[in-house]
């Protein structure tokens, strides 16, 4: 289903630069758009990052996927999405281009124009910035969005930014269903005290009893130390969202009929920056 209009006009757009949207990085970033500002139908999400340590606002279920995939990476050093381009820079593009310059509804205001999904990753020769649209395989057979993806990568081919467009086919929908199993649970907040003591005992488990299933470990741990239902489990995910313990997740699935000799024990590792 295709979202409501929204509008952000001059007086919106001056009010979202006071707030410093589309302003800092990492944890300070403020996204231009968030869930608030524009009706999604229940497409939206918010989550918290790994590499950010900060709630992300994602208007799309592409968008929110494309991001865990990103934020999954240990090469990511940040990520910004909804980041606002310059307004005089993408009209000179339009009007070069001949091609209708996005318009607050009903207005002769241009509007800001946005790119989904900023990154920058470390690579061999530093610090990199790669630009991402998401589309929908039926957003690119409508020309109007062909005529603003054409602006936005001119803008980005300006500034010598790689930027590609992602649709679903490009995401390894395994990888991403197992990362969203995993990823809320990075963080130790919220998760079972005793159960976290345990971790040893579960990696123990793991790397001695490989013929067992999840299932049937974390059901016996659940049981033996009268934890609450489902908190060993828990602990397993965040042992996986940290990558303390790892497996193929582009080729298993996490439930719990997979065997432990699945996963292999790894040693923490220092992912994040925050600092």
């Amino acid at each position: 289903m295709a979202r409501r209009r929204y509008t952000i006009d001059e007086k919106r757009a001056a009010k979202f630069e006071k707030e410093g949207r589309g302003q800092g990085d990492g944890g300070d970033y403020k996204p231009w758009l968030t869930v608030r500002d524009v009706p999604s139908h229940g497409l939206s999400h918010r989550l918290m990052g790994i590499t950010t340590g900060r709630q992300h606002d994602f208007l799309s279920n592409l968008e929110h996927d494309l991001f865990l995939l990103l934020d999954w990476q240990t090469t990511t050093a940040d990520l910004r999405e909804q980041y606002p381009l310059d307004i005089d820079a993408t009209q000179d593009i339009a009007e070069r281009l001949n091609i209708r310059h996005p318009q607050a509804p009903r207005t002769p205001q241009p509007m800001v124009m946005t790119t989904d999904l900023m990154l920058d990753r470390r690579g061999a020769n530093g610090l990199e910035t790669l630009a991402y649209a998401v589309k929908t395989a039926e957003d690119l057979e409508k020309p109007r969005t062909l005529h603003k993806l054409e602006i936005e990568w001119r803008y980005w081919q300006a500034r010598n930014v790689p930027w590609s467009i992602v649709t679903r086919a490009e995401l390894p929908r395994r990888l991403v269903d197992n990362i969203i199993l995993v990823h809320g649970f990075y963080s130790q907040q919220g998760l079972d005290e005793r159960a976290l003591a345990l971790i040893p005992v579960l990696l123990d488990e793991i790397a001695t009893r490989p013929h067992q299933s999840i299932g049937a470990v974390r059901a016996a741990m659940d049981q033996q130390h009268n934890l609450p239902q489902g908190a060993t489990w828990s602990i397993l995910r965040h042992l996986l969202a940290t990558q303390m313990v790892v497996c193929d997740m582009e080729q298993v699935m996490l439930n719990d009929r997979l065997p432990l000799a699945a996963m292999s024990v790894d040693r923490p590792r220092q992912r994040r920056d925050r600092a």
